[in-house]
């Protein structure tokens, strides 16, 4: 029990497939029609969904895109709705790496190798 609320945990969020929808794996909140036309026309919704930001990162990343990927602008009141939509869906979470791998369960060490 113990270890599927731990793999619960680590899901994404609505990777359990509560309001996610299925061809692009964006949570179906209010902005996610507006995600997935702007953002799903240059690269895949993976790339969204692995991100993890605060509103103003997804602006300076919105920005880079604008200033070196030819991505169009936005109306503002289009770019407030995207900005909302993936600061409320994708916001910065913990460290997500698991934690390093304690000295007493390495390897030792071999001298006899280059």
């Amino acid at each position: 029990m113990r270890t599927a609320i731990l793999l619960l945990c680590l899901l994404p969020p609505g990777a359990t497939g509560a309001d996610t929808d299925a061809a692009t794996g964006l949570i179906r909140t209010p902005g996610w029609e507006l995600v997935r036309a702007h953002c799903g026309g240059c690269h895949s919704h993976a790339l969204v969904t692995q991100q993890r930001a605060d509103r103003r990162t997804w602006l300076d990343m919105i920005r880079w895109m604008q200033a070196t990927q030819n991505l169009w602008q936005f109306p503002a009141e289009t770019e407030a709705q995207i900005l909302d939509y993936l600061a409320d869906n994708y916001p910065p979470q913990p460290n997500r790496r698991r934690a390093p791998i304690p000295p007493g369960l390495m390897p030792a060490l071999r001298d006899d190798l280059p």
